[in-house]
């Protein structure tokens, strides 16, 4: 069972670990489909984003008074998160937390990504982190940022035993995405899945598969797809996890 939480404002939604902020929807925001952002186009947006006359001043406004309220909240992340003033954007993004139980373990994980245009219901995945935690209550927090449009960014923690995990994610339009996890940095673009597995001593070791949520129908495909990897069981049984 799982949730996904979408915010086209700049309210803050707190529920059973997960933080995320989103987007502004504006009628007047210009937008430039993915297929259109080559180099100059991401030059004009980076423009854009020194020329005051071009801000959102009513939302740096919002967001300067929403960010006073949660100061608390923001400085738990790996980065801490200010207001900043942004040009106009119109772009949904969306963190989806999710449960994994096999038999043998038990992974959190979640999916991050930006829904396919601001209207519509589908999310395309950019990020699976999944985390063996062996413990279903264990805290995961998430802040996914859509004021980097049209980069996608996130960062989040894992509280697991004998550790935190910290990550932080972004991607870009023109095909490149990282997630960097207690400074080990995964190239997404050989892989969108990230598999985490924490040890006894503090260390922990990982796969990156080259699959996504997109690939599947539904969603509850892709978790059995992940149970049959070979090298789940393997890890999961291991003495050093935890």
């Amino acid at each position: 069972m799982f949730s996904i939480t979408r915010i086209f404002s700049a309210a803050i939604v707190l529920v059973t670990g997960l933080l995320v902020i989103s987007c502004q929807k504006t009628d007047q925001a210009a937008t430039v489909s993915k297929d259109q952002w080559t180099i100059d186009k991401l030059r004009d947006r980076a423009a854009m984003q020194l020329d005051s006359s071009k801000y959102n001043n009513a939302l740096f406004e919002q967001d300067i008074e929403t960010y006073q309220q949660y100061a608390e909240v923001f400085n738990r992340f790996p980065l801490n998160k200010s207001p900043f003033p942004v040009a106009e954007y119109d772009y949904a993004v969306a963190s989806t937390p999710f449960t994994i139980v096999s038999q043998h373990a038990i992974y959190k994980g979640v999916r991050i990504g930006a829904y396919e245009n601001p209207e519509s219901e589908t999310i395309l995945d950019k990020l699976t982190l999944i985390i063996l935690t062996n413990d279903s209550t264990a805290n995961e927090n998430t802040l996914v940022e859509s004021r980097n449009y049209p980069y996608l960014t996130a960062q989040g923690t894992f509280e697991v035993a004998n550790n935190e995990l910290d990550w932080v994610f972004s991607a870009s339009p023109d095909g490149y995405a990282f997630v960097m996890i207690n400074m080990k940095l995964f190239d997404l673009r050989f892989g969108e899945t990230i598999i985490i597995y924490p040890r006894t001593d503090t260390s922990f070791v990982y796969e990156q598969l080259n699959d996504s949520p997109n690939h599947y129908q539904h969603f509850d495909d892709y978790k059995k797809q992940i149970l049959n990897h070979p090298r789940l069981k393997h890890h999961a049984l291991s003495g050093m996890s935890i």
